[in-house]
């Protein structure tokens, strides 16, 4: 498996704009259901979760249910995921009318380790119904939103022959949250929320804890999520060199639940260690007007010179509020929010905090997981000198002092004797 990488236009990057056209439509390959048992449509993820949380970790878990019961996954998101989803974007026109077959739903699963009987989504059943699975015509709302930013996962069309006689199912709210968000033995998360104690496992360290989620989820995204032509070229123009870069994503706004605020100066000492073994760019990924604001003011002119921001930003809080909160469209902020996981998923080393985009960027590039610290992992507890020894085991250099030149050291030997003259 190779890094991800994205081909840069530059004539492409003077005027960044945010499309708001609906995705273009496409063809039926009228094979897409060959070989499977039928699919299943991903609607959404809760009604609280914002881009990194919907678009990347509810999408991997669903994703891996279809892949464990052999169902083609259809990703046509609703207005459910409310941060995500923008009525005037996203709420144009429909699917179009298909037919499938009804009378199939998707069934619940306990984990044998589980005493309490937490449930999750399992094996897909026949409904309790005389009538069976019959012939149903299908509609849904809206643009999908999905496609807004990402190919598609597969490629079913609605329409496609080759369905018809294959049956359409689709999660309740309950099997995806809490279902494939807290219960499921499988599923990947981004920070120990509450979940069962099978599923949180104590006895392993964070890391320890975090690694195979992250190995299962990379692999979903490799199979199934990539980023639309749009929003790779966008990535390439806000972050053009990230081969040596160092990624800071800095968390704050409505950033809780189990979670610390990190202030910036957490940060500083891992951005000198950086610049002073040969670092190049720092990408700064924020929701915070105030992070922004105090790295100006307050970090040293050989870290900030080395700073780079996607452009004109328009989802930052200045206090705790979300930043799909702040009046800006949603779909302005998904763009932002996405851009960012992208751009840091290219870095080359990442300090971050316990973040659902942060974990975004791991799952598109598994590589990164071992070039990063996360500073609220308490069970690691890394310290710069860690740091420093990652840098130095992926090529790093220390800075050698600049060396006199002659005409320099003549001066220098011309003052030092002028002041022993005068002594």
């Amino acid at each position: 498996v190779r890094e991800p990488s994205i081909t840069l236009d530059p004539r492409k990057c003077k005027n960044l704009t945010t499309s708001t056209a609906p995705p273009e439509k496409r063809r039926p390959t009228n094979k897409a259901c060959e070989g499977f048992d039928g699919v299943v449509v991903i609607q959404h993820g809760d009604t609280g979760g914002a881009s990194g949380t919907i678009f990347f970790q509810y999408m991997v878990g669903m994703l891996m249910w279809a892949d464990q019961h052999n169902y083609k996954p259809w990703v046509y998101m609703n207005d459910v995921s409310v941060p995500i989803y923008d009525k005037a974007v996203h709420g144009r026109g429909n699917s179009g009318s298909f037919a499938m077959l009804g009378g199939m739903e998707i069934g619940n699963a306990r984990d044998a380790n589980d005493p309490k009987g937490y449930t999750f989504p399992g094996k897909p059943q026949k409904k309790p119904s005389k009538s069976g699975l019959t012939p149903r015509a299908y509609s849904f709302r809206g643009t999908g939103v999905w496609e807004h930013y990402f190919e598609p996962v597969s490629d079913f069309v609605p329409g496609d022959m080759s369905c018809i006689t294959k049956p359409l199912v689709q999660f309740d709210y309950d099997q995806v949250s809490p279902g494939i968000h807290s219960n499921a033995p499988w599923g990947a998360h981004a920070w120990r929320y509450w979940m069962p104690d099978h599923v949180s496992k104590f006895d392993l360290s964070l890391s320890e804890w975090f690694r195979p989620q992250r190995q299962h989820a990379a692999e979903m995204v490799r199979k199934y999520i990539r980023f639309n032509p749009e929003m790779q070229q966008r990535a390439a123009c806000v972050h053009p060199h990230p081969e040596n870069s160092l990624g800071l994503h800095i968390r704050h706004g409505d950033k809780g639940l189990e979670r610390d605020v990190i202030g910036i100066d957490r940060f500083l000492p891992f951005c000198e260690a950086f610049v002073d073994h040969g670092g190049g760019a720092i990408y700064v990924a924020t929701d915070s007007a105030r992070v922004v604001k105090e790295m100006r003011s307050q970090w040293p002119k050989r870290i900030t010179s080395r700073i780079i921001r996607a452009p004109s930003v328009e989802g930052l809080s200045r206090d705790e509020t979300a930043a799909f909160e702040l009046g800006v469209s949603r779909h302005k902020t998904n763009v932002e929010a996405l851009t960012d996981a992208l751009a840091l998923s290219k870095c080359k080393f990442l300090i971050h905090g316990l973040s659902a985009l942060s974990d975004a960027a791991f799952f598109m590039n598994p590589y990164l997981v071992d070039r990063s610290v996360n500073l609220e992992d308490r069970d690691a507890n890394l310290q710069v000198e860690d740091f420093v020894k990652i840098l130095l085991d992926n090529g790093m250099k220390p800075r050698k002092p600049k060396s006199q030149t002659p005409t320099t050291k003549k001066k220098h030997a011309k003052k030092t004797n002028k002041k022993l003259a005068e002594a």
